[in-house]
């Protein structure tokens, strides 16, 4: 075969794995003007050859994506478009990727065009690049195509409608919360928990209980964010349907979005979920009570500390270190000798967090830990103690094999000797 230049369009027999090294030259700077590769690459976008069509798109997303802002590869955009409806699918994403790069605010009318293009999956590509795009002139348009008979325009067109960030479209995203489908309702209750508008909690509670486990951890989150007290009671009360197990997770996010509201209120539901039979019930209920900080919840946190759960010992480790209670430094000491490395570090923190100088000893004994982690987490959590005893067993850590653990140990070196001369002048 005879090759009279370089470009993909021309050479359709080349196989495609020479065709890939033919664009790993072009690539390579110097080797030809980019104007020209730019054209080799528009023309490989309208070949008949499934390969060369896909090699040109790869080439121009990886250019525009390492371009990005530039307006040197701006005249693929209008053959990148066209692709938008290629029948392969590989083709269409590589494109997008492009687009998505090279698409401007000044773009937006016709994308809001492609939303009403007989191809849906022109009309979907439309939806993703406003999103992408993030200019409210979009928010009517993408309202409208949130009732898209097709499930994938619905979901692209209701994730578009949480990136513009637009209150607006609060309206148009609830009756979305009811969508047959999950990618939809995912995207729905995602969108509505960015807008943080208090008066949708209601509407996004029932989610928890959604078949669908995604639905469920997106609604948590959402409800986190939104904030609304108003929907805490519910929350305990599904946090304490022992009775009805916990099939589908929906007692584990309803005490993580418990947490995040910051209602103390619900102390007591989740001191009672410490003990539950369900061991994510039991750690959701320590990270809640980790978030809230009453010191109502240290005995529960402190049996929590002899959880055969390694998982649900950490948990407990650091709910007592943001609880900062010194009732709690016993349990912590022991929690240095635990079997999990995990608990160890974060029993080591917590410590520090505290404050109390009677964990120095403690302290001091782990430097001698194989797990490299926990000498610097108790080093620094002696730092923080502040105690003058630490500063020559520190000091001896300055030669330590583990070079975050002298960086640490010349770190609290100075802190304490800092901190001895201020006490001494």
């Amino acid at each position: 075969m005879r090759c009279t230049s370089l470009s993909i369009s021309i050479c359709r027999s080349v196989p495609t794995t020479i065709q890939l090294a033919i664009l790993g030259v072009i690539l390579a700077p110097g080797t030809t003007a980019r104007a020209d590769q730019l054209g080799d690459w528009t023309r490989g976008l309208r070949s008949p050859s499934v390969a060369t069509r896909a090699d040109a798109a790869e080439a121009l997303a990886k250019e525009t994506q390492t371009r990005r802002g530039q307006t040197s590869c701006r005249p693929a955009y209008g053959a990148l478009m066209s692709t938008l409806n290629d029948p392969v699918e590989s083709v269409r994403k590589q494109a997008l990727r492009a687009l998505a790069s090279l698409s401007r605010k000044s773009d937006v009318p016709a994308l809001i065009r492609l939303l009403g293009e007989p191809a849906s999956r022109s009309r979907e590509s439309g939806a993703i690049l406003l999103g992408i795009v993030g200019d409210r002139r979009a928010s009517e348009a993408l309202a409208r195509a949130v009732r898209d008979p097709d499930a994938s325009v619905r979901a692209a067109a209701t994730g578009a409608l949480g990136e513009l960030g637009d209150p607006r479209a609060v309206a148009a995203l609830l009756p979305l919360l009811l969508d047959k489908n999950a990618r939809v309702r995912v995207k729905a209750v995602t969108a509505i928990g960015a807008l943080r508008e208090r008066s949708t909690a209601p509407a996004v509670l029932p989610l928890l209980r959604d078949p669908d486990r995604g639905v469920q951890r997106t609604a948590a989150v959402a409800l986190a964010k939104i904030g609304n007290p108003a929907v805490a009671p519910e929350l305990m009360r599904i946090v304490g349907e022992k009775s009805a197990g916990d099939r589908f997770g929906v007692r584990f996010y309803a005490a993580f979005a418990l947490g995040s509201l910051g209602d103390h209120r619900a102390v007591p539901v989740l001191i009672g979920g410490l003990t539950d039979r369900d061991r994510d019930v039991r750690v959701a209920a320590a990270a809640a009570l980790s978030q809230l900080r009453d010191a109502v919840a240290v005995p529960g946190l402190l049996t929590g500390m002899k959880d055969p759960s390694d998982l649900m010992r950490w948990t407990c480790a650091q709910a007592l270190g943001n609880v900062r209670d010194r009732r709690a430094v016993p349990a912590l000491i022991r929690g240095l000798k635990d079997r999990n490395e995990d608990v160890r570090e974060q029993s080591a923190k917590a410590l520090g967090k505290i404050g109390d100088p009677s964990a120095v000893p403690s302290l001091v004994a782990i430097f001698a830990d194989a797990d490299d982690a926990i000498p610097k987490a108790a080093v620094l959590a002696l730092g923080r103690i502040g105690d003058p005893r630490a500063l020559g067993p520190v000091k001896r850590l300055l030669s330590h094999r583990d070079s975050a653990v002298r960086l640490a140990a010349a770190e609290v070196v100075r802190t304490l000797e800092t901190s001895s001369t201020n006490r001494h002048p």
